[in-house]
């Protein structure tokens, strides 16, 4: 019998031997006895076997080298373990499942890279129908989810998702499986949804938990994880939706998993927290006292738990001194203020700089700071509330958004009572949110993070700028709203993000840099409650200033970079200023603390023009009245009325006061050019048409030639970009003619503008596009971006006659996201739109005005014509006595 030299009664685990004692085989007496050689099979018995015994140890505590024995002797059996061998497929889940522990304990990334090997070859040798195939997509779905949160990559989030999802399918109802699965998919795609924001992720994934929950009854041991996980997703989905279902229902199962979890039970403090944050959010939504006096009582309870070292103690003290204030704020006792002020202080204290819950620390005890300012208007109170806003803002292990609400409140503050440290806290604001939009994945990406960031953050420009101009730092203005404003395009050339304009020069660099940003967002998780962010602290830390600290380097890196100097900073006043070589440019900032225009020349400082009446309020007003009337469309007579008064208001409060600096200070001539930058809610305003429109007096499109523009930067590039192009065959024009498209108005005049057009004797000219571009013969309607994304770099003018070609988007006021500046971002010098849709009847003689002033001759055709061209026909339609709606409409965008 053979014996091996392991002593398993001592359970003391040696390296696995390569020979044993026993007794000789037959035909083999003169064989020592101890130099009999094991078989592979004896061995990998042996290792397999001491595998199991130091994992049985391990389960029994943390103990490390109990862990790294399991993993030594696992790593010995597969060695003498074929991989075609069926029974390799246990060594490795056991090998692959004491790696993942490891990396929970040690943090080591590379303890959970070869984890996730092993559960990949497990599943490579566990095919459908295996008995190992459910466990292999099991332990590989778990351990792909927390390299996800160490790594950022989104492919290891679907990934885990895509296996969790196929266990599920071979895990029916009654399977004992089942349980475990919905779980893990469930908790996979809330992840995934904290990532993304996409609901659809987090619809299903309470979907998974409630049926995980009605199949784990009372007694169950499921249950109370069920019960944690599905009101964690419910009050989560709450915050968006507000739906009062969610929230009753997720305090529901709050409350019955404490009804589990009795005094000493390990998740009683869980339990606590999770009831009283959800008390808490029933409190800000309805304002109930009861929801705050109950979950302040809970939060109270989950702190006495919470003793001196425990590690879910700084999150108490976070939740308890919130709502204490919260409650404050309500009845104005001052032992509630104090005591908040007091966890908060003691939250501060054990979480030194690099900890995790400092950002939270120092914003709950700035906000309790000031409000006990407020009450007593003791400057040190103010002081320390200013510097720990600040701390907060730039505090680098904290999300880029916990890091811009700091950046907010702290601006908040200083407009309110102390303004020395305002240019400060604007400037890390703009970068911030720059950094935060930037980031983004996609133009679609930025665009939703941009909207869901709200409109305090997208004012920020705006205000900042508005306190530049009064402390009469105008140059300084016009780089903060071209930093702060028009975040989808600025320094986005042809469509592309400035990542995508970096990968053109250095590809490594580029795809390096996004690496490192989806890794340190990942990091940070910005939608996780305190407990979850704190939960492996340490190793967060270290793996984020890792991170952090390439990041740095590689933004150095970058701006080293030809033509990327200002990566990540605004751009200066004195490059600005050489876009306005064609004209002024006229940059009108409308901010609740002050409206005001700046001048912008090609030389020389600029010049304000203050707008005193031009309020966010009355401008709204404007825009609501424009947009109510050119959707309803009422009678004629009406319109026309309407319409009247407000180009005359708009007139009155911002283009009079301008067109007097420009006539009277610049001493521009008549018919000059001149370009818009508008910005906020003034974005929508037809200000090229406003005038007094009273019998003997000028309006502005009598007086001078208006484009837009969303950007100066767009401006420059398009001026820089500009080339005259002298083709043989003369000027190359492309001419898209649909009279009707699915789900538009038929246009029966449009073939009598092509006949216009070739009139002028062309062969391949440019004709308006369709509404939304709904063109015939294809499936979906063409988009800006099918046509960004491609970019245009050569093509010089567009001319859209269709439906909204030029509206802006509401959701983002100050986000120039239409079709014609679209366009103009692909690489278009120059693109005329619409405002919103035109009369068909118009469009021929429009088009023969237009075109006769484009085309001078058969081999010249400019660009640069098209906006005077467009005033011209314009003109033509004026003196036609055609309604307002049918004229102001038409605009003109670039150079």
């Amino acid at each position: 019998m053979l014996t091996s030299t392991l002593c398993w009664s001592q359970l003391k685990l040696e390296p696995v031997v390569t020979e044993v004692q026993g007794i000789p085989e037959p035909g083999d007496s003169n064989k020592d006895a101890s130099s009999i050689v094991a078989s592979p099979k004896q061995l990998f018995q042996t290792a397999l076997h001491a595998a199991k015994v130091a994992r049985r140890r391990c389960k029994t505590s943390n103990d490390l080298s109990a862990l790294g024995d399991c993993i030594t002797q696992c790593k010995a059996a597969l060695e003498h373990c074929p991989i075609a061998d069926p029974r390799r497929w246990y060594a490795s889940k056991t090998l692959g499942t004491a790696l993942r522990k490891q990396f929970k304990l040690e943090g080591k990334l590379v303890d959970l890279e070869e984890s996730i090997g092993n559960h990949r070859e497990k599943l490579l040798i566990c095919p459908i129908g295996h008995k190992g195939h459910e466990s292999a997509l099991k332990h590989l779905g778990q351990a792909l989810n927390p390299r996800f949160k160490q790594t950022g990559n989104p492919a290891d989030l679907d990934d885990s998702i895509v296996y969790q999802e196929e266990r599920l399918s071979i895990c029916p109802i009654g399977h004992s499986g089942r349980s475990s699965a919905l779980n893990n998919l469930g908790d996979a795609l809330y992840t995934r949804f904290k990532q993304n924001g996409n609901y659809v992720d987090l619809d299903d994934s309470i979907r998974y938990h409630e049926e995980q929950l009605s199949i784990c009854p009372i007694g169950h041991s499921d249950r109370p994880s069920a019960l944690t996980n599905l009101g964690r997703a419910l009050h989560r989905r709450f915050k968006q939706t507000k739906n009062s279902t969610d929230l009753e229902d997720s305090i529901r199962y709050h409350k019955e998993k404490l009804s589990i979890c009795l005094t000493g039970h390990s998740g009683r403090s869980t339990a606590l927290n999770n009831l009283g944050d959800a008390l808490y959010t029933g409190f800000k939504q309805t304002e109930k006292h009861a929801y705050l006096d109950d979950g302040i009582r809970y939060q109270k309870g989950n702190l006495a738990i919470c003793s001196i070292g425990h590690s879910g103690r700084p999150a108490a003290l976070t939740n308890l001194g919130r709502a204490l204030l919260a409650r404050f704020k309500q009845t104005k006792d001052s032992d509630d203020l104090n005591d908040s002020i007091r966890f908060q202080e003691e939250k501060l204290s054990i979480c030194p700089v690099g900890h995790l819950g400092r950002s939270s620390a120092l914003r709950n005890l700035s906000e309790a700071l000031q409000a006990r300012f407020e009450q007593s208007e003791d400057r040190v109170d103010f002081k320390e509330s200013i510097s720990y806003f600040e701390a907060a803002a730039a505090l680098s292990v904290s999300s880029l958004s916990d890091r811009l609400e700091a950046s907010k409140a702290w601006i908040s503050l200083a407009r309110k009572y102390d303004t020395s440290s305002l240019t400060e806290a604007y400037s890390n604001s703009l970068y911030l949110l720059n950094r935060s939009v930037l980031l983004a994945s996609s133009i679609h990406g930025r665009h939703v993070r941009l909207t869901s960031i709200g409109h305090r953050a997208r004012d920020i420009a705006v205000d900042a700028a508005s306190h530049a101009i009064k402390t009469q730092r105008l140059q300084s203005a016009v780089e903060i709203l071209e930093q702060g404003r028009g975040l989808m395009f600025n320094q986005a050339g042809n469509y592309l993000t400035p990542l995508d304009n970096l990968g053109v020069v250095n590809k490594e660099l580029a795809d390096g840099f996004r690496e490192l940003n989806a890794a340190m967002e990942q990091s940070t998780f910005s939608d996780e409650s305190e407990d979850e962010r704190l939960a492996n602290g340490e190793d967060k830390i270290a793996n984020y200033q890792r991170l952090s600290n390439a990041w740095n380097d590689t933004v150095e890196e970058i701006r080293q970079q030809e033509g990327f100097g200002s990566f990540l900073r605004a751009t200066p006043f004195v490059t600005l200023q050489k876009s306005a070589i064609a004209g002024p440019i006229i940059i009108v900032n409308i901010s609740q603390y002050r409206s005001d225009a700046i001048i912008a020349q090609d030389t020389g400082e600029p010049l304000l023009v203050p707008l005193p009446d031009a309020t966010p309020l009355a401008v709204r007003a404007l825009a609501k009245t424009l947009l109510d009337t050119t959707t309803t469309r009422p009678p004629e007579a009406e319109s026309d009325r309407i319409l009247r008064g407000l180009l005359r208001e708009i007139w009155r409060i911002i283009t009079e006061p301008i067109v007097f600096q420009l006539e009277n200070t610049l001493k521009l001539r008549r018919g000059s050019r001149i370009f818009w930058v508008l910005t906020s809610v003034s974005s929508s305003l037809p200000v090229h048409a406003s005038g007094p429109y009273i019998q003997g007096e000028l309006s502005l499109p009598d007086r001078f030639v208006s484009s837009y523009v969303p950007t100066i930067s767009g401006l420059l590039r398009a001026q820089k970009g500009y080339q005259r192009h002298q083709d043989p065959l003369g000027p190359r024009w492309l001419v898209v003619a649909q009279p009707e498209a699915e789900g538009e108005a038929k246009l029966p005049h449009v073939h009598q503008e092509i006949d216009v057009i070739r009139q002028m004797g062309t062969q391949n000219l440019t004709d308006p596009f369709q509404s939304r571009f709904s063109l015939l013969n294809r499936d979906a309607p063409l988009t800006v971006l099918e046509i960004l994304k491609n970019g245009l770099p050569h093509a010089e003018l567009a001319v859209l006659s269709a439906c909204h070609s030029a509206a802006g988007d509401r959701s983002a006021p100050d986000e120039s996201i239409h079709l014609t500046a679209g366009l103009m971002f692909a690489g278009f010098r120059g693109v005329v739109g619409t405002m919103w849709g035109t009369a068909d009847v118009d469009g021929p003689a429009l088009a023969e005005e237009f075109y006769e002033c484009m085309f001078r001759g058969p081999d010249r055709v400019e660009c640069r014509d098209a906006a005077t061209a467009l005033s011209r026909a314009v003109r033509q339609l004026r003196r036609r006595k055609v309604p307002f709606d049918r004229w102001i409409t038409s605009v003109h965008y670039g150079i």
